[in-house]
This record gives structure tokens, sequence and C-alpha cells, in this order.
């Protein structure tokens, strides 16, 4: 299962320009594959975010009360997960 994720973050957070070609090649595509610990952080932020989220959901369903720590977990891993992506998109 963490080898799929690992593949469609892989595939999701790889950049792709198009620039001339030389030659016989019109077009040329650069492909600029993320590093694998930074796919493996994404990966495992991903992860605590859906652990926290059905914490949430077991809180409500069980207790009948929101809490509002976990609800700050879980803005704080989404506020990882997109500080991440956009700081390597502006690089």
């Amino acid at each position: 299962m963490l080898e799929h994720l690992k593949g469609y973050l892989k595939r999701g957070l790889t950049r792709r320009t198009i620039r001339e070609g030389s030659g016989s090649r019109r077009v040329r595509v650069q492909e600029e594959v993320p590093s694998d610990r930074f796919i493996m952080i994404v990966g495992l932020m991903i992860i605590f975010f859906v652990g926290l989220t059905l914490l949430e959901v077991a809180h409500l369903v069980w207790l009948g009360s929101w809490n509002d720590n976990v609800f700050n977990g879980i803005m704080l891993v989404v506020g990882t997960i997109v500080g991440a992506v956009w700081g390597r998109n502006q690089t």
C-alpha cells in the first residue's frame, strides 16, 4: 500500500518543463523528480492527516463533541503539506 502511495506522490510531484529542442527534435520535455526523502515526508503527513481525521470523527460519534486539540493537529498537518508542496514549486 505504501509503495502505491509513493508512486502516486512521485508522479504528482514531478515537475515537467517543455523546452525547445535541437536538431530533429522540436520540443524536449524535462522532468525533475522529487527526492525520496521529500516523497516520504509528504506521504507521512498524508497518513497523519487521515489518522487525525478518523480520530476526530470517532470523537464526534462516540462522545458527541468537537475536540479542538485534534482539529488543531489536523490544521497543523494541512499547513505542513501545503507549505512543503508550495515551497518546492516556488524554487
